[in-house]
């Protein structure tokens, strides 16, 4: 976030003007006194452990290690080029409030449950992967209170700001999504980009009764659906991950409806796409129009 702009998805904020939105960003230095800018990001990743301190103290065993939530930080200014425009210096303290309001973004978004895109550029030596030598990254955030500024009679055209966001999901991602119109007799590679597992959505589109035992597999891992009481042009999308690009909650829609009973495989059996390629298999797919997938590339 150095070196790039940033941008917050929530009344489409966006801070680090002074560099332009290409891949890889330019330098505009006819607005380096005039944006609002991000001096210092902070991350804090949590995991929790569920056994408690107290028997871990009496000599216990420490049980399964889960990750939890990241807390975020953002310190900088808000700059504006001399003191004659202290006016616009207020218009922007104002706009970020409101992009960093908890309250405006749970109510603007609340199947996300105010959960907004946080999007930038990364630098990386991978430039077979990525050419421009720039990763476009971004962690789906809420704020978790308006932010603070902090202003003297010694600032001049500027005033000091910080937020502290929480990132429900720890994982990083690219801001583009992976995706793949697949073929229904499969099998089908899918490649994550990332280094760890990454979130999967499906998409099938009937024509018309399918198969009670629909399957999806990976790893050894089978994902099953009743789709027999489907009709042509049916629309059922599978969303396999607690939170992420996809939105927070595993869930099962059948044209745009609560269908989560299709579902008949176990609850361990959701799938993720693991770093790298990996080989996705279709069985029993009678009455599939279609199939497509949809997935994120993860960084810790």
């Amino acid at each position: 976030m150095k070196h790039s702009r940033a941008t917050f998805a929530h009344k489409s904020l966006v801070l680090n003007e002074q560099y332009t939105a290409a891949d890889p960003p330019v330098l505009d230095r006819t607005k380096v006194q005039d944006t609002i800018i991000v001096d210092q990001l902070l991350i804090r990743p949590a995991y929790r452990d569920l056994r408690d301190p107290l028997h871990l103290g009496q000599g216990g065993t420490v049980g399964r290690v889960h990750k939890g939530m990241l807390s975020l930080s953002l310190q900088g200014r808000i700059l504006v080029p001399n003191v004659s425009q202290v006016a616009s210096l207020e218009d922007r303290e104002r706009a970020l409030r409101l992009a960093f309001d908890p309250y405006e973004c749970y109510r603007d978004s609340p199947t996300t449950e105010g959960v907004y895109a946080l999007s930038w550029l990364d630098p990386t030596l991978d430039t077979t992967t990525y050419p421009t030598g720039w990763i476009p990254v971004t962690r789906y955030v809420r704020p978790v209170g308006q932010p603070e500024t902090l202003w003297s009679m010694t600032d001049g055209p500027q005033r000091r700001w910080t937020v502290a966001l929480v990132a429900p999901d720890p994982r990083l991602y690219d801001a583009t999504n992976g995706s793949l119109a697949a073929s229904v007799a499969g099998p089908n590679d899918i490649t994550n980009k990332g280094t760890i597992p990454g979130p999967l959505k499906v998409t099938i589109t009937m024509s018309g009764a399918g198969a009670s035992n629909f399957t999806i597999a990976r790893g050894g891992v089978s994902f099953v659906l009743n789709l027999s009481g489907m009709a042509n042009a049916d629309v059922v999308v599978v969303t396999m991950e607690t939170c992420g690009p996809f939105g927070i909650g595993r869930r099962i829609t059948k044209n745009g409806a609560d269908a989560f009973s299709l579902k008949t495989s176990g609850p361990t059996t959701w799938l993720d796409v693991p770093a790298g390629t990996t080989s996705f298999t279709h069985a029993n797919t009678t009455g599939i129009a279609s199939i497509a997938y949809a997935w994120g590339h993860a960084r810790p």
